[in-house]
């Protein structure tokens, strides 16, 4: 599969230097699963394309348009990656800009992970970062400002960590670079608030309506690296791969369980 996108619709290859996306990172993203010419969990995606648009006052985009966009690159069945940007549009220099803004949109479609079989069976290994996450008022929002999760991935180029765990300066937990954390004690599920820090993803969102159906009490609290270390069961979460047991952490190690599965299954459920 070649490289394919969409411009506000259009098949166009033009792109605007002056566009404030590629200008100061101004606008959002989302990433997605389509399969079938259908946006997985493609209702809480839109919510969450609409909730950081309005947070930092990009009209958002309508639905009808974003389908359409989708429909029209995703012409085949097979499964895929889609990406939309929400740029704030184009402008001459300097970071104000006008109320009549005109915002810009863009689908990317690329090819679909290959994830080895024993990350789902087996589960992953995790590494933790020196790039340290800040508090920002901007936290929570899926803006096109990545640059702390860009440095914290090239730390390191070895296979046998699938991702990063990231630290504020006082060394809590917050999440991974490209996925959300969690740890199990007995029958509760653990993870960080996020609210002034750290992202919070849709696969994250729905672990909090699926999890209690399968016995488990969810919880948000703050913890360090130790706190993490004595988890009977860790996994992370993001969109595309749904739910990965987490098997070792530095000198740390957890035996396969069932509880990633579990939850893969019931994801898969939801539409």
């Amino acid at each position: 599969m070649s490289k394919q996108f969409l411009i506000n619709g259009s098949a166009s290859k033009k792109i605007s230097p002056f566009d404030r996306a590629f200008q100061y990172g101004d606008g959002i993203f989302r990433t997605f699963v389509v399969e079938h010419q259908i946006p997985r969990h493609w209702k809480y995606h839109y919510q969450k394309i609409v909730d950081d648009c309005r947070a930092i006052n990009i009209l958002p985009p309508k639905e009808k348009d974003l389908l359409s966009d989708i429909k029209r690159l995703f012409k085949t069945q097979k499964k895929a990656v889609g990406k939309f940007i929400i740029s704030r549009g184009e402008s001459l220099r300097g970071y104000q800009f006008s109320s009549s803004i005109k915002p810009n949109r863009f689908l990317l479609k690329t090819k679909i992970p290959t994830y080895p079989t024993k990350n789902f069976a087996l589960g992953v290994n995790l590494t933790i970062c020196k790039q340290h996450l800040h508090p920002s008022m901007l936290s929570g929002i899926k803006h096109l400002n990545r640059l702390d999760n860009v440095m914290a991935r090239n730390e390191w180029k070895d296979r046998h960590y699938v991702d990063g765990i990231l630290l504020d300066p006082q060394g809590q937990v917050i999440e991974c670079i490209s996925s959300n954390l969690f740890f199990r004690m007995g029958k509760i599920i653990y993870t960080h608030p996020l609210k002034n820090i750290g992202v919070k993803g849709v696969t994250r969102n729905l672990i909090f309506k699926i999890a209690p159906t399968l016995g488990f009490k969810m919880k948000e609290v703050t913890f360090n690296f130790n706190k993490l270390l004595k988890a009977d069961e860790v996994f992370i979460t993001n969109s595309l791969f749904g739910v990965w047991q987490v098997k070792k952490i530095k000198n740390t190690s957890w035996q396969q369980q069932s509880l990633a599965s579990l939850l893969n299954e019931l994801l898969k459920a939801i539409p």
